[in-house]
């Protein structure tokens, strides 16, 4: 039987592999991270919160947001008094985008957890020894 951590790449390259196929989008680990963290959080956000609670510099937050606002899933508002002050809202595009997906790893969990056992195990590499001289 394959171990668990297998079972778990197998879903996440199945999934993978889909979102490769049709017109899905295409968004670094980066962009998706912060996509769900918007999604998954009561907003609207702030980019220094959403900065912080994933670890980013500002300025690489903002740029994932210009790529997910470019392809729709967020918008952009400031604030009409301080228009430094930027917040990040859910659009319908971006909801329905994650609620797809959710589904197709939805379906491809359950498909490899019923049919997990013609995935390999595979056992770290041992020691290598050096080249003949």
């Amino acid at each position: 039987m394959a171990s668990q951590a297998m079972t778990s790449l197998e879903m996440m390259r199945r999934v993978s592999a889909d979102a490769l196929q049709g017109e899905t989008a295409d968004l670094t680990a980066r962009q998706f991270a912060l996509l769900l963290s918007i999604f998954m959080q009561p907003g609207p956000h702030a980019v220094r919160d959403l900065s912080r609670s994933l670890g980013l510099p500002k300025p690489a937050v903002t740029r994932a947001l210009d790529v997910l606002e470019r392809q729709g899933f967020v918008r952009r508002k400031r604030d009409r008094d301080d228009k430094r002050d930027v917040s990040v809202h859910r659009t319908v595009k971006g909801a329905v985008f994650l609620y797809d997906y959710g589904e197709r790893v939805a379906v491809r969990a359950e498909e490899t957890r019923t049919c997990p056992t013609w995935i390999p195990v595979s056992r770290p590499p041992g020691p290598t020894s050096p080249p003949p001289i």
